[in-house]
């Protein structure tokens, strides 16, 4: 049974369509059996994985102290961007998100770098998370087994995730949803169990060290890149918009729950983690020590007799890993759905499934493509510390972006339904441009070289794409290109193009 159009007052005039716009936006339309809750175990399950590794490569430029400067800036500019971001959510909610803000904004070829944007923020997320579970699960096995092979373990365990929850994802939005919000659980209790965990081990002289800043204020720098692990794919949440029932409610109180919960997350977890582990250098090494909460666990209990329980505490870190996992080929598969039902990527992209009414086809593809990253993580240990940064540095740029829709939009269609206004406009959308800007500036200052030319090569590869071929084969009946039509009857110009 086909599922209702969205909304009209928020986004399309169903009355004002033509019958094959209404036949096409009925094939290619999801349901929407997501609330509040949903909301919430999806936003903190796709961001937890951060407590659990990519973060504590900081630890080891800045120091504690340096650590907790650099995750109260990005928590700040989380807070801030969640908050902004609704707006745009509700008022436009459509599974391509960032491709229906620049569209409606400015036209076709924004609409194209945002969603690509948002799109390579997703991916490359679920690559370095689809790596490390595997990794987590090669720690569990290796107390089991000691003999076991790490890169064989990890490659087979990653492997082994990615083809779960394909099927996961192809089965259905609504069971995806309770098994994530299950699995969001585990990961919140497994922090717990760690944070009592930690408390024999906790001295507090190992965060106050001497300097109190190990490596000054240029430590603090280098350390944001790997803060915004902590909580970059929030706004995935975004994404579930089109499928989320009454989403001028649930996305602005889900996305605020999640960002609070994680807020909380985050410092506690920074704080046991630096607080009990012997040496905060020892934490600080993403490459050699990527599992830092089982180190640490180790550190606290380091008599073999305590082994059943780290690999029990192991097992639920699983949780979080496997949680995050979802939500980022959740929001993969949206943002490529989105982009291909409107033409903006090829459109067997954007078929769903008869019955179940889940973007088949996307959720395949892009499981393959992270098949493929995680065989060659088998052959470069580097491979979760590059697809981390790189998620995090294309997620910048469509922040900034996004906020300069939204200033857009507020000058140019004034009157354009808005269920949700972002507080303190215009200051706080301002201010997610300038701390964004501020952190990207950081990257192409302070980072890899590695991470800069992966990401140009990924913008070039999109952009010649869409200006070679997609730009003029856009499809027209697609909610993303609908809401952009001019409100004006009488103006047949195409907005943008």
């Amino acid at each position: 049974m086909s599922e209702p159009l969205p909304e009209p007052n928020l986004a399309i005039d169903a009355v004002a369509l033509r019958p094959e716009e209404k036949k096409y936006l009925d094939e290619h339309s999801l349901k929407k059996p997501m609330g509040t809750t949903h909301i919430w175990s999806l936003g903190v399950g796709a961001v937890i994985t951060g407590e659990y590794f990519g973060w504590n490569g900081g630890l080891g430029v800045a120091g504690p102290t340096g650590m907790l400067i650099a995750s109260l800036f990005v928590c700040a500019l989380y807070m801030a961007w969640v908050l902004a971001l609704s707006e745009l959510s509700v008022a436009m909610p459509f599974a391509g998100g960032p491709l229906a803000y620049g569209r409606r904004a400015v036209g076709p070829w924004l609409g194209f770098v945002m969603g690509w944007s948002m799109f390579l923020e997703c991916l490359f997320a679920a690559i370095g998370t689809g790596i490390a579970t595997g990794g987590c699960v090669y720690f569990v096995l290796s107390l089991l087994f000691p003999e076991i092979s790490k890169a064989e373990a990890t490659t087979a365990a990653a492997l082994v995730t990615v083809a779960l929850f394909a099927l996961l994802q192809w089965i259905g939005a609504k069971e995806q949803a309770k098994i994530m919000e299950w699995m969001t659980y585990g990961a919140i209790f497994a922090l717990v169990w760690f944070w009592i965990a930690c408390i024999p081990g906790v001295k507090i002289e190992r965060i106050l060290t001497e300097p109190l800043l190990t490596n000054g204020w240029l430590g603090v720098l280098k350390a944001i890149p790997y803060a915004i692990w902590w909580l970059v794919i929030i706004e995935s949440v975004a994404l579930a918009a089109e499928e989320a029932h009454e989403p001028h409610r649930s996305i602005p109180r889900g996305l605020m729950l999640a960002q609070i919960t994680l807020i909380v997350l985050v410092v506690l977890t920074w704080f046991f983690a630096s607080a009990a582990g012997n040496d905060y250098r020892v934490t600080g090494d993403g490459v050699k020590i990527p599992f830092p909460l089982q180190w640490v666990y180790r550190e606290v209990w380091p008599d073999p007799q305590h082994t059943p329980h780290l690999i029990a505490f192991s097992v639920f870190a699983i949780f979080g890993m496997i949680a995050s996992y979802n939500g980022m080929l959740y929001a993969v598969s949206r943002q490529s759905f989105a982009m291909g039902r409107a033409g903006y990527l090829p459109s067997i992209l954007g078929h769903v499934h008869p019955v179940r009414r889940t973007p088949d086809i996307s959720i395949f593809v892009w499981s393959l493509v992270i098949a493929g990253f995680v065989v060659w993580g088998y052959y470069n240990e580097a491979a979760v510390t590059v697809a981390v940064l790189t998620c995090n540095l294309t997620a910048l740029i469509w922040y900034v972006l996004a906020m300069i829709c939204l200033f857009v939009l507020r000058v140019k269609e004034p009157n354009m339904p808005r269920p949700y206004k972002v507080p303190l406009y215009p200051f706080l959308p301002a201010l997610v441009i300038v701390m964004s800007l501020f952190a990207a500036l950081v990257y192409g200052w302070l980072n890899e070289p590695v991470v800069l030319w992966l990401t140009l090569a990924m913008y070039a590869i999109g952009l010649t794409y869409f200006f070679g071929y997609a730009r003029t084969r856009l499809a027209t009946a697609a909610p993303e290109e609908l809401t952009a039509r001019p409100s004006s009857p009488g103006d047949a110009a195409d907005n943008g193009r």
